[in-house]
């Protein structure tokens, strides 16, 4: 560790061996670093947008329609996930090989079975959905409104599918800048202005689903380009026969656990709607927006590892996989922590920005909080199974949360409503990921926590003292209060970790982030003196 690189002392066979791996290590590190931090900044600008989006959409057209229009995009996205038949996890594990070893044959096959199928089998989901939109909205959704907003959803079915095994491909080659450029900025950025215009004209709900479909076609249309510039796509078509058969068995293996994945994403929001709690969907949808701060950067970091994970695996380098598997746990409590507390503190705040009707959620937002912070503190578990070659672990999980979810949105819901349905989340969320834990403990003998993980849980435990306090020995409306006491406490928390330092690991991607700057700073002057001259 003490090693540096220009020393003339002599080392041992050991000693090399020791420094590859800290050297492979490292890099592994600083791609997911760069990566994680690229698709975490567009995700964090796309975040920005929607919640622009959600909150200027919610105070026109308040709860109900904002209900309205939730249910009628999550019918899509599931829809979506049952057409790609697992085909974006199969993806995910095989590519990556062909496009290390350049051979160009093997990816083109996979990419043609990628993309074919799922595009058949949505475009079968979206006419379907189009024609039996009548009967759904009555008998799912009991309101007959949702007849036309579920028509103009199923056209984000095919388009929606297409983008995302293309943002598969991105990642697959460690570009997830592609997909920021694409999704994380364009499409929301368009979905915003169009869902505006829409309103402005009287259209409502249904223009805010039109602006969608725009959207997903201009972020569909960029993204293909990218794809193409990584990998040409106009060539002829080839067989896809030897490819067919393990990227299929793997794939459905995994397709199972997607699917109930996708249900335990969405139960809970179909299950409002079921009992006819239009606007209990629009006040949940609210409450956790702020769940998915958390998320995003479990799931930006999530993604860039899923090849990093494999290739570690297939290499056989299990040091380095659990260096990686605790590295990156680390890197997911040191932001989720202040992200779980200002969910905590300043529940009624945050969401009085939706306006006044949506504050009632509060208690929701902070039981949302608590399921979050499991499923983002218990390090990249699923990831690490499926890459790893236990998918069927991973599927038995899935099956067992929406199992669980299932039964408590059964029980809670009627009764306690949108608490109910927050309360099925995150009791269902704990359960699974503690049990994740266990088994990639028992499977592979890693777990993904150290003594580094003392500092930034001190740091949490002192910053939400400073926050308390703040809160109580100065009353302020709800927005000074969220300005003031929120941002003391992330200042607080920041700055103590500066304070403590922070590990080698991490020391080395802050080091090279700031070099990185260094270098733009210094080409801007140099750019801007030479422009001078």
């Amino acid at each position: 560790m003490g090693f540096q690189p220009n020393s003339q002392i002599p080392i041992t066979d050991i000693e090399k061996a020791t420094l590859e791996t800290n050297n492979s290590n490292n890099e592994d590190i600083l791609i997911a670093a760069k990566g994680g931090g690229v698709s975490f900044a567009g995700r964090i600008f796309e975040y920005i947008v929607r919640f622009a989006f959600g909150i200027f959409i919610a105070r026109v057209v308040g709860p109900e329609q904002y209900g309205l229009y939730t249910l009628a995009i999550t019918v899509s996205l599931v829809a979506t996930n049952i057409a790609m038949l697992g085909l974006q996890t199969g993806l995910v594990r095989f590519l990556p090989a062909s496009i290390r070893e350049k051979d160009d044959e093997t990816t083109w096959g996979i990419i043609q079975i990628s993309i074919g199928i799922p595009l058949i089998f949505s475009l079968i989901l979206a006419l379907g959905l189009f024609l039996l939109a009548d009967n759904l909205a009555v008998l799912l959704f009991h309101d007959i409104r949702m007849v036309p907003l579920l028509r103009i959803a199923s056209l984000l079915i095919p388009l929606d599918t297409l983008s995302f095994m293309a943002y598969i491909i991105t990642i697959s080659y460690k570009e997830p800048k592609y997909n920021v450029i694409a999704n994380n900025i364009l499409s929301p950025l368009v979905k915003l202005l169009l869902a505006a215009a829409f309103l402005a004209i009287g259209l409502s709900t249904k223009g805010i689903l039109i602006a969608q479909v725009i959207a997903s076609i201009a972020g569909l249309l960029v993204l293909i380009y990218f794809v193409n510039s990584l990998f040409p796509l106009l060539r002829p078509l080839g067989s896809v026969f030897k490819y067919i058969g393990k990227l299929m068995r793997y794939s459905l293996t995994v397709y199972w656990g997607w699917i109930v994945n996708t249900l335990s994403a969405t139960f809970t929001t179909l299950a409002l709607g079921f009992v006819g709690l239009a606007s209990g969907v629009g006040v949940y949808t609210a409450a956790s927006r702020f769940s998915m701060i958390g998320s995003m950067f479990y799931l930006s970091i999530g993604n860039i590892s899923t090849p990093i994970i494999a290739d570690l695996y297939s290499q056989g380098s299990n040091d380095q996989l659990k260096a990686y598997y605790q590295t990156t746990a680390r890197w997911l409590i040191i932001f989720n922590l202040p992200v779980f507390l200002t969910s905590v503190l300043y529940a009624k705040p945050l969401l009085s920005l939706f306006g006044d009707d949506f504050t009632t959620g509060f208690a929701s937002m902070i039981i949302l909080a608590f399921g979050t912070l499991a499923y983002t503190s218990t390090g990249l578990g699923a990831n690490t199974l499926d890459m790893t070659d236990h998918p069927k672990v991973n599927s038995i999980n899935s099956v067992i949360l929406v199992i669980i979810l299932i039964m408590l949105n059964i029980l809670l819901v009627p009764r306690y409503e949108v608490i109910g349905a927050a309360l099925a989340t995150s009791i269902s969320t704990v359960l699974v990921n503690l049990l994740c834990l266990i088994e990639v403990w028992v499977l592979l003998r890693i777990q993904p926590y150290n003594r580094s993980l003392f500092k930034p849980l001190l740091a949490g435990l002192i910053a939400g003292l400073v926050a308390v306090i703040i809160n109580r020995f100065l009353p302020l409306p709800y927005l000074p209060q969220l300005i003031v006491g929120g941002g003391t406490l992330w200042l607080v928390y920041f700055g103590l970790l500066l304070l403590f330092k922070l590990p080698p690991e991490d020391m080395l991607v802050v080091e090279r982030t700031i070099s990185r700057i260094r270098i733009k700073s210094s080409f801007i002057n140099l750019f801007t003196k030479n422009k001078h001259k």
